[in-house]
Parts: C-alpha cells; structure tokens; sequence
C-alpha cells in the first residue's frame, strides 16, 4: 500500500483522487487550506486518511503536513498536487494582483509543496510527483492568458524537474486535463461535452502502477484536441520559417572576422 500526499483534496480533482487512491487501498494525507473542509469531506470515508491543513501559499504549513505524514505513516509514496486556481477573462481586463494570486498559488505553492515532500522521496529513492496542471498551460485559449501563463509555467517547472531527478527513481508528471464535470476548465466554449472526473482520477491513480509514466499525460478529447492543434501549427510554422531560422549564422569569411581570424598565407 502506498501513501499519497494530496492537496486540494477538500474538492475538485484533489478530492477525487483521494478518494479513489482510499477506494483501492492507499493510506491518504488529504490536505486543504481549510481544515474543517477537509476533514468533513473525508468523514467515513473508507480506508486510512488523514486530514491536514496545507495553505499552498505558506511555505511553513508544507513542512508542517509533511513531518506530520511521517509522523502517521512514515513515508511518502506520492505526491499529487491538485490546489490550483483557475481564472478568465481578456488579458486587459486581469487586474495586477490578480495574475500575482494565480503565480503565488499556481506556481510558487506548487514548488514550496514539492520542495517539502521532494527529500523525503529522493531519500526513498522511488516516488512519484503529479501536478494536476491543464491543456490551457500547452496551448493558451483566449480569455485565459494569465491562467494559461502559470499553468506553462508549471510545466516548465516539472520537465526541468523531471529532468533533474532521472538518476533517482523518482518520477515527474504534469497531467493536462480537460473540460470534466464539476471541474473549473478554462475550455468553456470546447466543442466536446464535459467528461467523467472519476475516470480522470483513476487515470491519475493508476501512475504509480506505470513503469515509464509519461511526463506529459493528456485527459479529456479537448486537452488532446488542443495539443494535437498546436503540434500541427507549431509544426506548419516551423517548416514555413525554416530558412529564416536557419539563415542566421555566420559567413564563412564574417565568421573568420568577428572572431580575429586571419586567412592562411597558402590560401
């Protein structure tokens, strides 16, 4: 049995993990900002819980939930980072403040999240880290700049992560969900109708049975429909641009210039 550390596991994709890691028989630290929230969402739940608060943009209340999971269990199998905030609406309208609201919780309270519960796995050296992040941080609709920017940022985040954390059996995935039922989405106006978020936290769940998971894990038809399109641009745009980009360097005698070189006296 593994131990999964959530947050935001008072609602949302959060909670739904939670409850289907308790449903096959995982020991949970269920986390929130609001405590009492937390705690009565999980009353007679089934299975090992134990409910915490965790305020992602207080850096302390992380270490705290951490020492006290190992307190409880002992270690930490899992880490699922599901406390995020979701906004719309046209870039001109996004006050200051609030795009510094969404990089304060999206961003800065995921990293202060994984860096309490990041030794505890690398001394381990086995564990998975999974970020619920959003098709919106690959490829930005209108009306979500702001939002879309953190999510992009998040998932920089987790490939640099990812890639410095190869060597130690620790794995990095950013899941990038779709439009669900009960779930906030930026895709309002997505073509597709909303999905099941059950099916969407057993997929999560079933990461940690995955030998290779993946370091980017679509779910939804519209997260992939969004991916697919941007490949399909990004990759038009490149092949369209592509003298241009390549036509940059220098010449061969500008080359030998710019740098001090001197033409052999045999040439």
């Amino acid at each position: 049995m593994a131990v999964w550390f959530v947050t935001g596991a008072a609602r949302g994709i959060g909670h739904r993990v939670a409850r289907e890691a308790l449903r096959r028989g995982h020991r949970v630290v269920a986390t929130g900002r609001d405590l009492t929230a937390v705690t009565d969402t999980f009353a007679g739940a089934a299975g090992e819980v134990l409910p915490l608060e965790l305020e992602v943009s207080r850096p302390e209340t992380a270490s705290a939930a951490v020492e006290r999971a190992l307190r409880r269990f002992g270690r930490i199998d899992v880490l699922v980072h599901g406390a995020h905030r979701t906004a719309r609406g046209p870039l001109d309208e996004t006050t200051e403040a609030r795009i510094k609201e969404l990089f304060e919780v999206n961003v800065a309270g995921m990293l202060a999240v994984t860096s309490a519960v990041l030794p505890v796995l690398s001394a381990q050296r086995t564990g998975r880290i999974i970020v619920v992040g959003s098709a919106a941080g690959f490829s930005a609709p209108a009306g979500a700049g702001p939002y879309s920017a953190s999510m992009a940022a998040v998932e920089a985040l987790c490939e640099t992560l990812r890639a410095e954390l190869a060597e130690t059996g620790v794995h990095v995935t950013v899941v990038e969900l779709g439009r669900f039922a009960t779930l906030p989405t930026p895709f309002d106006r997505s073509p597709h109708p909303p999905e099941d978020p059950r099916k969407a936290a057993a997929a999560i769940v079933d990461l940690l049975v995955t030998d290779d998971p993946p370091l980017r894990l679509q779910l939804g038809a519209d997260a992939v429909a969004h991916v697919e399109a941007k490949l399909e641009r990004v990759a038009q745009e490149l092949d369209l641009w592509r003298p241009v980009s390549l036509g940059t360097g220098f010449e061969p005698e500008d080359f030998n210039r710019q740098n001090g070189h001197r033409p052999s006296p045999d040439m």
